[in-house]
């Protein structure tokens, strides 16, 4: 048994219990493009690279791979990682890229006038409920089920859950190839900076703008 087809049966001891699991044999790999075709009882299914995270090896054409039937964002059938599967894996740089993005909110964070751990608490639980529901997300997709509205993920993330988000992203590859969603999560994820820092300063930036707009140079006049 080969690399990629030993890491595939690792990754799918969390199936769900009835969940519709074949095995099929890829007979087209784009490697380059990273999609292909995998057959199953004379049926041709289109799968994607991103489904298939984690993955050791190179996929290849005649390598065997469990999944299950689902649609893509045009409802067309495809080949999906099976609900309940575990999907990639947050790398080291991703752990330190999200460390650095906290400093600035824990700078600001550690000014308000309450017991330290509070805001902890509020952050691991907003992360945590904002993963939750990023994790549901993704398999209502993988069902073709009703999906998070993406507001409802935004909103989640601006109130806080953007740790979380971060890490879902990565972990279960969601949200991840979508440009204006991407940028919204980003413009996001700055607000939060800037909110640390002027926390940080006293509101010091807030105080600026304010008598910026008061005297209004903002607006030209």
């Amino acid at each position: 048994m080969s690399d990629a087809r030993r890491a595939v049966g690792v990754r799918l001891q969390k199936e769900e219990p009835g969940a519709d699991v074949t095995t099929g044999k890829i007979i087209i790999w784009h490697d380059s493009k990273g999609f292909g075709w995998v057959e199953c009882g004379g049926e041709r299914l289109f799968f994607h690279s991103r489904e298939f995270v984690g993955v050791r090896g190179k996929l290849a054409v005649g390598e065997e791979l469990r999944f299950v039937r689902g649609v893509d964002l045009k409802g067309r059938p495809c080949a999906k990682i099976p609900v309940g599967a575990a999907a990639g894996r947050v790398s080291g740089k991703d752990w330190l890229l999200l460390a650095l993005l906290l400093v600035l909110p824990g700078m600001g964070l550690s000014r308000v006038p309450v017991a330290w751990w509070w805001p902890l608490v509020q952050v691991l639980a907003l992360s945590a409920a904002t993963y939750r529901l990023y994790a549901y997300d993704k398999q209502q997709a993988q069902k073709g089920g009703w999906r998070v509205p993406e507001t409802s993920l935004h909103l989640a993330e601006i109130a806080g859950g953007w740790p979380g988000a971060f890490l879902a992203q990565r972990r279960f590859r969601h949200k991840c190839s979508k440009g204006a969603y991407l940028a919204i999560f980003w413009c996001i994820i700055m607000l939060h900076q800037v909110a640390g820092l002027d926390l940080f300063l006293d509101n010091y930036l807030g105080k600026e703008l304010w008598q910026m707009m008061g005297e209004g140079s903002v607006f030209g006049r």
